[in-house]
């Protein structure tokens, strides 16, 4: 008897190797928990491709699959994941009708639901994530704190868990739900055997030092634009909230009062982001030393410059360069 029944589903839109990535390894789970105890029982997963119909399926990027049950075969399971799945112009539950009740039935009946990236759009509609934690990919995470306003979107976190239903951010971050999930159902040894023996790569800083954290709202607002445009051109200038304000034309406290309105941002919040992405792009694209880098984006007290790098971004400016630039360092890399 399996320790536990897996049914990862899979629609038009999914991105297989958020799919695959988990199958293969929940599929493997009870080979690596007896090499890790092998006088212990090994933890196996009875784990299917679940589909609205079953048979061969056309993914996203016209990969195909098989789904080796259709969602009416499905009669109890302990654990649904939605793996990461593209956007399309409608809601996801209006092209796929079948799944809200598919996935209410089943969490009723004490299921866990995981996601992966934007799956957790779908769970989302279907009013499961209400006055709930979740988390998605960050650069759509105030899209969906928009479109959800009862979910409280973390997009900040990797894995968000509440009331058996489970989110993971980015699509690469299968890798962190599986291992999260091998502990939970399993052991925490078996869970680290597993992300040492595939290499899966934890994100143990969450999604703050990948985000962008200017703001990309889209607005009308001409004025602004162009304040914008010239604060991201003219970081190193003195003064740059002054010179932004006087070049836009408007009475400082118009000015203030439009750009937030606009860009959801003050304006002294959007030039520290704006120094902090530019800041991350040089440390991963210059040799130039980390004061050096501070000076580029209109920050002469290092010390400062430090300070509000680890705060927005959860890492030292030290720390980024070395695990994020590089990707051509010896030690990753063997030529001759």
């Amino acid at each position: 008897m399996p320790n536990i029944t897996i049914s990862i589903l899979a629609i038009e839109e999914t991105m297989v190797y958020t799919l695959a990535g988990p199958y293969d390894i929940f599929s493997t789970a009870g080979v690596c928990s007896q090499q890790m105890r092998p006088a212990s029982t090994a933890f196996v997963t009875d784990t299917s491709i679940v589909g609205i119909r079953k048979g061969p399926l056309c993914c996203y990027s016209g990969l195909t699959i098989e789904c080796q049950k259709s969602l009416e075969e499905v009669e109890t399971t302990d654990l649904i994941l939605i793996p990461s799945i593209e956007f399309i112009d409608e809601p996801f539950l209006t092209k796929y009708p079948e799944l809200k009740d598919w996935l209410i039935h089943h969490h009723k009946k004490g299921a866990v639901i995981a996601s992966v990236c934007a799956g957790a759009f779908l769970i989302a509609e279907t009013g499961l994530l209400d006055g709930k934690v979740s988390t998605t990919h960050w650069a759509f995470a105030d899209a969906m704190q928009e479109q959800f306003p009862a979910v409280d979107v973390h997009s900040d976190k990797i894995i968000t868990e509440q009331d058996n239903i489970i989110c993971a951010g980015g699509a690469t971050s299968w890798q962190d739900l599986v291992v999260y999930l091998v502990e939970k159902y399993s052991s925490i040894d078996t869970a680290k055997y597993i992300e040492q023996f595939f290499l899966l790569n934890s994100h143990q800083e969450g999604q703050r030092p990948y985000k962008l954290l200017k703001s990309t709202v889209e607005h009308e607002d001409q004025v602004i634009r162009e304040a914008q445009e010239w604060i991201e051109n003219n970081l190193a200038a003195e003064y740059l909230l002054r010179k932004a304000t006087q070049g836009s034309g408007l009475p400082e406290r118009t000015f203030k009062r439009r750009f937030t309105l606009a860009t959801k941002q003050t304006p002294n919040e959007y030039i520290q982001n704006e120094r902090i992405d530019t800041a991350k792009k040089l440390l991963l694209t210059a040799s130039s030393t980390v004061q050096k880098v501070a000076q580029c984006v209109g920050l002469m007290d290092g010390s400062y410059f430090r300070r509000l790098f680890k705060r927005k971004t959860g890492m030292t400016a030290h720390d980024f360069r070395k695990s994020f630039a590089g990707t051509c360092d010896t030690k990753k890399v063997l030529r001759k």
